[in-house]
């Protein structure tokens, strides 16, 4: 009879799944795309979503010229859930009604962030083209048929 080994092996994890990229990265939207420093958690989980492909940014650049959002469903995102709860241990963000806002402490370090223009680079581009365009209204129209 044959045997078999393994031999296990460390296996890299993906940036965005990485708690800490996840972190700052829903700084930078909450910063480019929320409102008062404050955004809700399912505008959140659609920015996320829509960071994961180009044609994905298009269909919200859509959205903010037609002022109208017209998505069947988005996806959530387990890792950003995650880098919630610790951004908000870490006291960087606040639970705020359905959504965070950001505190003091998480200004501080999106003023960082926002300063180096290479780190979340592709991010941060991307998020400009969406701005403010996408709001909470369009998104809470466009999540009702979802009950």
């Amino acid at each position: 009879m044959a045997k078999i080994k393994f031999t296990r092996r460390p296996s890299s994890v993906l940036a965005e799944h990485r708690p800490i990229y996840k972190m700052a990265q829903t700084l930078v939207i909450i910063e480019l795309c929320g409102r008062g420093k404050k955004c809700s958690l399912i505008k959140l989980h659609l920015l996320n979503w829509a960071l994961k492909s180009r044609s994905r940014i298009e269909l919200l650049q859509h959205a903010v010229r037609s002022k109208s959002l017209h998505l069947p469903v988005w996806g959530f995102d387990p890792s950003l859930a995650i880098s919630l709860q610790l951004s908000i241990e870490d006291g960087l963000l606040e639970i705020e009604g359905s959504g965070v806002s950001v505190t003091d402490k998480g200004c501080r370090l999106l003023e960082e962030i926002m300063k180096n223009g290479d780190f979340l680079k592709t991010e941060k581009e991307s998020l400009n083209l969406i701005g403010k365009g996408i709001t909470e209204t369009m998104v809470s129209a466009a999540a009702k048929g979802w009950e």
